[in-house]
């Protein structure tokens, strides 16, 4: 492609990193670091650390700092966990079923689970967890449909809902906490906190009936305050796990000898269209853009693999992803040329671009410059579409720039980034905040209700006509999910199944040179 050359040979070279997992992809670059030999356990072994940042809130419900949020998994559990295909596993809960109306949860607690301290755990700390999670920075727009929860008896809870939600465990992965007087509260997970002097530690929780298969006893946390002060640590090893998404520009200042193991996220990249003016109007103006969408390019070799293309909102791992009409969408330059011509545009003999009524079929693509590989997705855009005949401007801008762009209306397409719920829904993107100008359809409003509340089986009919719905429609093209990745200095464990909530998820199936 004419126009990436030198910054897709950057970006390339920069992300040439593998993942881990059975999903099948295509190869990728592998990484050119020589691995260290393997630690063993004993005298001068490497030891398995992690990091915190002793400026932020270790409290798993309120806390904003990421490092700390890493390792809410191992001192805490939720409700329910999310597998890597997005499927919720009940941790805490024992059993869950909806109410008649669809408006209300009722879940029975798992019998005999005690927090660190030896306290029983129940349903009125899983009310009094999820009532602070839904007013806390972190989770608060997760639980926005959630209008309450109350204990009915000490192993029964009862969530209210302003909406029917069939899929609501999905939602449920929020962590259950003992508040104390002072500290971080306590959990029912694997380790516990514990300091000597004015050293942090975990320590494996001698409530938790798991901890005898943990390959760790103990885990020292290294003090680390930002981005830099963490690479740092990594590459010195005083810190030898750590997550990142290398799409993210810090994230290639990691350069040690590292094993890399990808997990699945919510993060979707899309485009978005401006459909109250200008020829995205059309709906098959947006699907014919749709099919100029070279997903697996970005998603293999922009962004090395990192990356699961999607022609849907919704992960192509997940059980309700609807290949059938994501194929109606996938990259197809023939397709996307007979539907502008079936909306009225005409070659022309001359310049070769296409017209409509005299008027050149003319877009201005809106991307953040913060991003290299984002800039360089938008580039394979506008090269695939000026291969159709349409004349594209990309504005390239600065974050308060492109938001202000936004918000005014100065764009036809712009590729956007947003951060889904566990239940997939593109709600924000519909009928929310990040509705940038193609309006509410009503069909396809219905229609995502409905999928809402669907459960059991008929969950599956709702989504087909969920997904028919949007292709027809295309209020927006969805190009990937982004993969985040867990890295581990070489050597130290082996069997890593880092998921989105937890990226020690399943530790002690993790193999390792020795327990200590």
């Amino acid at each position: 492609m004419k126009r990436l050359s030198a910054l897709l040979l950057a970006v390339c070279l920069a992300l040439s990193l593998t993942a881990c997992g059975d999903t099948p992809s295509l190869p990728v670059i592998e990484p050119s670091q020589t691995p260290a030999p393997s630690p063993t356990a004993g005298p001068g072994a490497a030891r398995f650390s992690l990091g915190y940042d002793p400026a932020a809130s270790l409290h798993p419900l309120s806390g904003n700092s990421q490092v700390n949020q890493e390792l809410t998994g191992l001192v805490y559990q939720g409700l329910y966990e999310l597998d890597n295909e997005f499927v919720p596993r009940p941790v805490l809960a024992a059993s869950a079923a909806a109410g008649e109306d669809g408006y209300s949860w009722t879940i029975t607690l798992q019998s005999g689970v005690l927090f660190s301290d030896g306290s029983a755990l129940t349903a009125r700390h899983a009310a009094a967890s999820l009532n602070a999670a839904r007013a806390s920075g972190p989770y608060a727009s997760r639980l926005a449909g959630i209008t309450g929860a109350a204990a009915a008896d000490d192993a029964t809870l009862v969530i209210y809902l302003a909406a029917p939600n069939g899929n609501l465990p999905a939602l449920l992965d929020v962590p259950v906490v003992l508040e104390q007087e002072e500290g971080a509260p306590l959990g029912t997970g694997y380790y516990r906190y514990e300091s000597a002097g004015e050293r942090l530690y975990l320590q494996t929780n001698p409530f938790h009936g798991g901890t005898s298969a943990l390959p760790y006893d103990t885990i020292p946390l290294t003090s680390v305050s930002g981005a830099d002060a963490r690479i740092a640590a990594f590459d010195s090893g005083a810190v030898t796990a750590v997550t990142t998404r290398f799409s993210d520009p810090y994230a290639l200042g990691y350069s040690s000898s590292y094993e890399t193991c990808d997990y699945p996220t919510t993060a979707l990249l899309y485009v978005g269209f401006r459909g109250t003016g200008g020829p995205c109007q059309s709906p098959l103006v947006r699907r014919a853009f749709a099919r100029a969408v070279q997903r697996e390019e970005t998603a293999q070799v922009l962004l090395s693999g990192h990356a699961d293309p999607a022609c849907l909102p919704i992960s192509p791992l997940h059980g309700e992803y609807g290949e059938e009409e994501a194929a109606q969408l996938s990259y197809d330059l023939e397709a996307a040329a007979a539907l502008l011509a079936e909306a009225g545009y005409e070659r022309g003999e001359e310049d070769g671009l296409l017209y409509r009524r005299r008027t050149p079929l003319e877009v201005t693509l809106l991307v953040n410059s913060g991003n290299e590989a984002r800039q360089a997705a938008a580039e394979a855009l506008a090269d695939a579409l000026g291969e159709l005949g349409v004349a594209v401007t990309v504005n390239t801008l600065p974050w308060g720039g492109y938001t202000a762009a936004l918000a005014s209306g100065q764009f036809d397409l712009y590729l956007g980034e947003v951060r889904l719920t566990g239940d997939f829904d593109p709600s924000p993107l519909l009928t929310g905040a990040l509705n940038y100008g193609v309006g509410e359809n009503w069909e396809l409003t219905q229609a995502l209700l409905n999928w809402k509340a669907a459960q059991g089986e008929a969950r599956a009919q709702a989504a087909q006509a969920l997904w028919a719905r949007f292709v027809q429609d295309v209020p927006f093209a969805p190009v990937c999910f982004q993969r985040g990745s867990l890295l581990v200095r070489w050597g130290m464990a082996s069997n890593l199944q880092p998921t989105r909530a937890n990226p020690f998820y399943r530790m002690e199936e993790w193999t390792t040179a020795g327990r200590y």
